[in-house]
């Protein structure tokens, strides 16, 4: 069985989870015919936790992090090509974003937070494969965290793809243990700590362009939209298509500037 402890820390790993996994599929063990128990888990083991595993099961193999490290370290061409790799932000990105996305006077107190109150994070996004480490402050409010993101990646905010004759725009979001955080909110407020694993969340939105006709609006529509038997939200996805693409090309151009 696998066993993820999402804080990453070992007195987080639940042992009697584990034991309770453990006897239930000993009680069943002669219809399974199961004959090794691995367990596998992304923290470091304790002795007492190994004890009191071993007195359920005895033989119970058990995989720790150091296994999977191992692993890491023995085949780095497959860990290249099959995980996310992790990009070092150094907070001069941070405070240049910072400098460059708000008002010289609320600028000047975001930077102070970040020398006073800075943790590292781990960043996500729902739309690409790196993974950030970024030096953060527990004093920034959501709505300041996504204004550091926006600054970094420059997402195309709206656009028309005129081939589909599809409007397209995008909202953002951070989310924190599998819920988006409010924008008033602090990191702090939030139990955003040094570690934590946050998701940069953007959802791209869409409507058909030529079913809004108003008033003496003329709508000029393109020749393939006229000779396309695509419903509209077919043409909708397509539009979501051509629009991600765009959005992976400005994640790798922050990549490309690290």
């Amino acid at each position: 069985q696998c066993k993820s402890v999402e804080s990453g820390k070992s007195g987080d790993f639940n042992v009697t989870k584990v034991v309770d996994s453990i006897e239930a599929a000993k009680r069943i063990q002669t219809e399974l015919g199961w004959e090794r128990y691995v367990l596998c888990v992304n923290v470091a083991i304790s002795g007492a936790a190994e004890a009191t595993l071993k007195k359920a099961l005895p033989e119970i193999e058990i995989l720790p992090i150091s296994h999977w490290v191992g692993l890491c370290e023995t085949n780095p061409v497959e860990v290249e090509r099959n995980f996310r790799r992790l990009i070092e932000v150094p907070r001069a990105k941070v405070l240049d974003a910072i400098h460059d996305r708000f008002l010289d006077h609320y600028s000047a107190q975001l930077k102070k937070k970040v020398e006073n109150t800075s943790f590292d994070v781990f960043l996500y996004s729902n739309r690409h494969d790196t993974a950030y480490r970024v030096p953060v402050s527990e004093d920034f409010s959501c709505s300041d965290l996504l204004g550091v993101f926006r600054e970094f990646f420059k997402l195309p905010e709206s656009d028309r793809i005129s081939s589909e004759g599809i409007n397209v725009s995008l909202s953002h979001a951070v989310v924190f243990n599998g819920k988006k955080v409010p924008l008033s909110v602090s990191l702090k407020e939030a139990g955003i700590t040094h570690g934590s694993v946050i998701t940069y969340w953007t959802t791209i939105i869409w409507e058909d362009a030529e079913a809004k006709f108003e008033g003496d609006v003329i709508h000029m529509m393109t020749s393939d939209i006229i000779g396309s038997n695509l419903t509209p939200s077919q043409r909708g996805q397509r539009a979501v298509s051509a629009f991600s693409e765009r959005l992976r090309q400005s994640f790798q151009a922050f990549d490309d500037s690290l």
